[in-house]
């Protein structure tokens, strides 16, 4: 798969993830578990985007290596 491909798909990925997560906080929003959620469950979402934590990597950081790659 060439390195452009592969950043059309994290871009797609991160589309779904971000409707994966906006179907998830919309039905959590009523739920006795939303604390549990917003503490815990969310963060898997937000590590996937990129949650603004420079230790972690995101979906974002692979795309930046994968266009750094194509500059060298």
């Amino acid at each position: 798969m060439s390195k452009a491909i592969k950043i059309e798909v994290l871009n797609e990925a991160i589309e779904l993830v971000q409707e994966a997560r906006q179907l998830v906080d919309s039905v959590m929003d009523d739920s006795p578990n939303k604390s549990h959620y917003e503490s815990y469950g969310k963060y898997g979402f937000d590590q996937l985007l990129g949650n603004g934590n420079p230790y972690d990597s995101s979906i974002y950081t692979e795309i930046e290596d994968l266009e750094k790659e194509e500059v060298q």
